[in-house]
């Protein structure tokens, strides 16, 4: 009996020993497959960056497209402007949008929506499953029923459990192959104002017209095709489409296996290439130690950096703002210029050298370069530069400035709840 008492004793133990192993095992082969190498850019000495963007685009799986127009959509103003688009549609509405949530603006772009499915106009919709959990199933029923073809990112089910962490995050918009839109924005109240937010959100939308529509169809696709199982084809989804501008530009979407994204790049290639000044808005700003040595070198080379980002009590994931918190010591000590916009903020936006522009879906954080799907769309053009750099100044004065002095005289439990914070960051 003792033997066999010391025989299941061993079992159980090897049992437990193989187990820990598999369970190591596993864990290498996920935080393997999660690594991503960095790529540094080696730039011509003295190049301007408006002379990089065929290498910017050609890096980050794109190409420039000239010709194009841009117009720029700030705050509440946006869900106006698409309600036209979509009156005007003649053939198709496509939109791909992460946040959607029951409230006015929801119900003005549904029943839009299902007012001209009704009338024969082709309406595809994807909503990603996490960012419209707080949605009444009812509004999507409604859509099918006038016709809409609706579907869901990454529901939570089985045979999508293991993609689930994976969000779409884009925003995107393209009515009749004709003109596009991509934003900050979600569908929701937060944006034109709500109680806790009564001046609503900031946030900056583009509306683009001419050749590089095509790119922000495409990009629709690309998450349509996973969702749907079908991708349309023919001249009324992608036709020839005549100059409407002047401006060149360049869409970002693609994510690849063991590299860093694209819209990771165009971020840290710009940060790179910059010369003068860097002027940066972004709601969810975390990062890593490569961004911070990239900071550090546009500084050497005597660029401005001014970064404008949300206070943790207008966020609306102030653990973010929290962990953002733990990396203005170095910022600042890098001659950076950090301020908190102190009445709600959700746009996007890169300016650098008062020329080279990017806005779009991308938040600078791991999540948005690692996991989600984004879009950036980047141009090049002064007077878009200069409306955002108006604009940027404008926001400034709402803003409340981080010093030294600030960020040491945190609290005990206000610094170890940064560090906390901070720790989190990949998956925030």
């Amino acid at each position: 009996m003792q033997r066999f008492c010391n025989g299941k004793a061993r079992l159980g133990l090897w049992i437990i020993v193989v187990l820990a192993i598999t369970a190591a095992l596993l864990a290498y082969v996920v935080w393997g497959k999660s690594r991503r190498r960095h790529v540094d850019l080696v730039i011509p000495p003295n190049a301007e960056i408006g002379s990089l963007m065929d290498s910017f685009a050609a890096l980050t799986w794109g190409h420039v497209v000239p010709g194009n127009h841009a117009l720029l959509i700030q705050n509440s103003v946006f869900f106006d402007e698409l309600i036209g688009d979509i009156e005007r549609a003649n053939h198709h509405i496509h939109i791909e949008t992460f946040l959607w949530r029951d409230g006015n603006v929801s119900d003005r772009v549904s029943e839009a929506l299902q007012r001209r499915a009704r009338e024969g106009i082709e309406v595809r919709l994807l909503v990603d499953q996490r960012g419209a959990k707080q949605t009444d199933p009812a509004v999507w029923a409604e859509l099918r029923r006038a016709g809409c073809d609706f579907h869901v990112f990454h529901r939570m089910r089985f045979r999508e459990f293991a993609m689930y962490n994976h969000r779409d995050h884009r925003k995107i918009v393209v009515i009749d192959g004709q003109v596009a839109y991509t934003f900050g924005h979600g569908i929701a109240d937060m944006w034109c104002g709500t109680p806790q937010h009564p001046r609503g959100w900031r946030d900056t939308a583009v509306r683009v017209t001419g050749p590089a529509v095509r790119e922000f169809q495409t990009a629709f696709f690309d998450n349509w095709g996973r969702s749907a199982g079908t991708i349309p084809a023919g001249e009324r989804y992608f036709p020839m489409l005549d100059r409407a501008g002047a401006i060149p530009m360049h869409v970002a979407y693609i994510s690849q296996r063991e590299t860093t994204s694209a819209v990771q790049r165009l971020y840290y290639f710009a940060i790179a290439a910059a010369q003068r000044e860097i002027l940066l808005q972004n709601p969810y700003f975390l990062p890593d130690s490569h961004a911070l040595w990239l900071f550090a070198q546009a500084r050497k080379r005597g660029v401005t950096i001014r970064v404008m980002l949300p206070t943790a009590s207008e966020s609306d994931f102030s653990i973010v703002q929290h962990a953002s918190h733990y990396h203005y010591g170095p910022l600042l000590r890098m001659g950076v210029e950090v301020m908190e916009y102190t009445r709600g903020m959700h746009q996007k936006v890169l300016v650098v050298d008062g020329v080279w522009v990017s806005l779009g879906s991308t938040n600078f954080d791991p999540r948005s370069f690692r996991i989600n799907d984004e879009i950036s769309v980047a141009m090049c053009d002064h007077d878009v530069a200069e409306e955002l750099r108006a604009t940027f100044e404008d926001d400034a004065q709402y803003c409340e400035e981080w010093t030294m002095e600030r960020w040491k005289s945190r609290s005990w439990k206000h610094a170890a709840w940064d560090w906390f914070a901070s720790r989190l960051k990949r998956e925030l």
